[in-house]
């Protein structure tokens, strides 16, 4: 609460009780506010991962990239630490080969001289980069009381 306690010419002097309280309300809500953004980055990246399959399978723009159904279910949201994380192809090797799940990630995102790019990833970033921030907005606004 604030009250003026007393004045003199051009000063004003006033008093503010109940900062400890204040202090305390906004330190709770910076607390919230970070849960609410981890969270945030937790669906986001979970919508990603689903829309990278999407993509892999044939469901997007990209041309399907789709054999043995191996590569598109190794992507995987991986928290990385508090409101962060990648989503990536899981290190897996195909059956009689030497190629990982990385391997033809990088391979169909860059393309080679006989295999255009297909850009699961980075098209898929592009197209929901909107999508993201709108889903860890609506979290982070949550958490305002």
């Amino acid at each position: 609460m604030t009250k003026v306690i007393g004045s003199k010419g051009k000063i004003v002097n006033v008093q503010m009780t109940g900062m400890a309280g204040v202090m305390t309300r906004l330190a709770f809500q910076k607390k919230q506010i970070e849960n609410n953004a981890d969270l945030g980055v937790v669906k986001a990246g979970a919508f990603i991962e689903e829309e990278v399959k999407e993509s892999i399978i044939g469901n997007r723009a990209e041309h399907k990239s789709v054999a043995t159904g191996q590569f598109a279910n190794s992507i995987e949201f991986t928290k990385t630490g508090k409101a962060q994380g990648i989503v990536s192809p899981k290190k897996e090797t195909y059956p009689n080969s030497k190629s990982t799940t990385e391997d033809v990630a990088l391979i169909l995102e860059k393309g080679t001289s006989r295999l255009p790019a297909r850009k699961h990833f980075g098209n898929t970033e592009k197209r929901n980069f909107t999508k993201v921030q709108d889903i860890i907005k609506k979290e982070v606004d949550a958490g305002f009381i």
